[in-house]
């Protein structure tokens, strides 16, 4: 599996690219080309133009969940076909208001959507290719974000979690993959994992927790800031992952 960063909060010096405080991906497994979450803006595009990628040719569109840091790119994106599949939680297009009344969902409509994608909107664990899983709705405590989710890699006798941000919480997100695939080993996590601002207390104990899964591949990107990388850094090996960063996992 080949990822590459094309929206990350941070940039490497001397690359020349973009960020802004958002995540999107091109993951390419199993003859795939999937383009997870799609940034704020149209920065994932001009990116990919810098990198000589081209996204018309990709084969999927997945949505970790319907925040516009991870899916206002799709106002920009208009692609030459219409054979792309676009999967996700059927609640992807609920209304996101904050306490001051400004939006912050999903910018384009499900009609949009389907006018221009194949729409494949589901709960339920969805396979993409033989190795690729969209995990649907993570079991939970609470009903919020309900429609946040993530993608497996599954690697023979272990697995490669990629998330968004991460809001139904990481540690429910392992527990599903580790029910819907029957593989308990964790290789590696990145993505976004939704601590800016945790607790010091959450933060070692979810350390302790990594520690104690023996995940080898530790890479907190977007909605984890300076303080939570520390902490986890004490009991684990962390990396760092910037805009245009290439991932090569065997």
């Amino acid at each position: 599996m080949k990822i590459t960063v094309l929206v990350e909060n941070s940039t490497r010096i001397d690359n020349y690219l973009l960020a802004e405080p958002a995540l999107s991906l091109l993951i390419e497994a199993d003859g795939r080309k999937i383009l997870f979450d799609t940034g704020y803006s149209d920065i994932f595009l001009r990116n990919a133009k810098n990198l000589n990628i081209d996204l018309n040719n990709i084969t999927d569109i997945v949505l970790s969940h319907g925040h516009d840091d991870h899916t206002g790119g799709l106002r920009y994106f208009s692609p030459e076909t219409h054979n792309i599949t676009f999967t996700a939680h059927p609640n992807i297009f609920d209304t996101k208001v904050d306490q001051n009344g400004i939006s912050y969902g999903c910018p384009v409509t499900k009609n949009y959507i389907e006018e221009n994608f194949i729409l494949n909107l589901t709960a339920e664990p969805y396979y993409l290719s033989s190795n690729l899983l969209f995990l649907g709705e993570i079991e939970k405590i609470s009903s919020d974000d309900i429609d946040d989710s993530a993608l497996v890699y599954v690697m023979q006798d272990k697995l490669f979690i990629i998330t968004g941000c991460s809001h139904s919480g990481i540690k429910n997100i392992i527990n599903q993959a580790k029910k819907v695939t029957g593989i308990h080993k964790v290789y590696g996590i990145l993505g976004g994992l939704h601590l800016i601002g945790a607790d010091e207390k959450d933060l070692n104990e979810l350390g302790n927790f990594f520690n104690s899964e023996q995940i080898e591949y530790i890479a907190p990107c977007h909605c984890c800031d300076l303080k939570s990388k520390i902490i986890l850094s004490q009991k684990n090996t962390i990396r760092e992952i910037c805009t245009g960063d290439i991932i090569e996992i065997v």
